[in-house]
């Protein structure tokens, strides 16, 4: 009986320790472990309402507001600096040229503050702050960057940049590996791209593309748009002519790979876990998903006309991409990397955040 009695037990525990076992992975997919989150998506048109609102847990838009005076937005993306308030956006009046760094409050959709940057006949590009709490702003046409403290609130420099008859297309901010934080930023026609140390504000490092690419004359290639990994190791850097992701050595320079996306390729975003890179493009249909280690291609999603932004849910299991020519936004799931969603603005999307709550 109590031999019986024994095995009864023993078996009992073997089922239940094989019922906990994980079931097999599903494959390349953005996995996460984080709980389930509320969150909002702001999106950012060029025309009224300029600002729309996304309940990403239904996917409606909630709220919208406008900006006073409102003439256009610069360039805006997910990588934008959020003080746990304000997001720090950029504007630019079309009539005048002037342009300027406004924080807007995202539970009032009110602006807070505005500070000026002088003329710029483009846009402005803006990153992420440095650990000081300094934020780099790109002045395109310009050739310079603006230096912002973000505590104080004021410009502290405006400084040109060496971007060798080019512009100052571009810009992230990052500590690598090494311990030392750099802003990077591209030049488009200027062929460059230039590493700044954060702290000393000095040009570090020099990118020259010299090298053909794909029967393309060098002087052709023109890196213009880039993000930095978030581990700091790799520089993610949007070429023209070579239609994709151009992967540098974050500390160094060096093209580690080039891969080719799509036409158009303007900008990349990262997963939560920094596992897999998406990829926007200008002049196509899709957005490209990469592994950030292997580079490899995993996944490309058409989701319609000219979707030149993307942004990630903090939990890695939604994407969103504007999708600027049908005034709507694609939601792509990343368990199956298919698109699930479209969310009509009846606006011309420019600019995409997310924000946790």
């Amino acid at each position: 009986m109590k031999d019986r009695l024994w095995a009864l037990v023993v078996a009992v525990l073997v089922w239940g320790l094989a019922a906990c076992q994980p079931a097999a992975s599903p494959g390349p997919t953005a996995q996460t472990t984080e709980p389930a989150k509320p969150a909002l998506l702001y999106v950012f048109n060029n025309a009224s309402p300029h600002i729309s609102v996304i309940d990403a847990a239904t996917n409606e838009v909630t709220r919208t507001g406008d900006v006073p005076g409102f003439k256009s937005w610069t360039w805006n993306d997910d990588n934008n600096y959020f003080d746990g308030k304000n997001l720090w956006l950029g504007v630019r009046d079309t009539d005048t040229n002037d342009v300027e760094v406004i924080l807007l409050d995202l539970e009032t959709l009110q602006v807070t503050q505005r500070i000026p940057l002088g003329q710029d006949r483009t846009t402005l590009y803006i990153g992420k702050a440095t650990k000081s709490g300094l934020l780099y702003v790109s002045k395109h046409a310009s050739g310079q960057v603006a230096i912002i403290d973000t505590k104080a609130r004021q410009v502290l420099e405006i400084k040109d940049v060496p971007v060798s008859g080019g512009v100052a297309c571009d810009m992230d901010v990052v500590t690598g590996p090494d311990g030392v934080e750099r802003v990077y930023i591209p030049t488009d026609n200027g062929n460059t791209v230039l590493a700044l140390d954060a702290a000393t504000r000095q040009i570090v490092q020099t990118l020259k593309v010299g090298e053909p690419v794909a029967g393309n004359d060098a002087a052709t290639i023109r890196p213009f748009m880039l993000t930095a990994s978030p581990d700091g190791r790799y520089v993610w850097v949007q070429e023209r002519s070579t239609a994709g992701n151009a992967i540098l050595d974050a500390r160094t320079l060096e093209v580690v790979r080039r891969v080719p996306t799509g036409r158009g390729a303007i900008m990349n975003t990262f997963s939560p876990d920094g596992r897999f890179s998406y990829t926007g493009h200008s002049s196509d249909t899709k957005v490209v998903v990469q592994d950030a280690t292997t580079f490899a291609v995993v996944r490309e999603i058409e989701v319609g006309a000219n979707p030149q932004k993307v942004a990630v849910h903090p939990n890695g299991r939604t994407i969103y991409a504007i999708v600027t020519r049908e005034n709507a936004v694609a939601v792509i799931d990343t368990a199956t990397w298919q698109l699930t969603n479209r969310i009509d603005l009846g606006a011309a999307p420019s600019g995409i955040f997310f924000r946790p709550l």
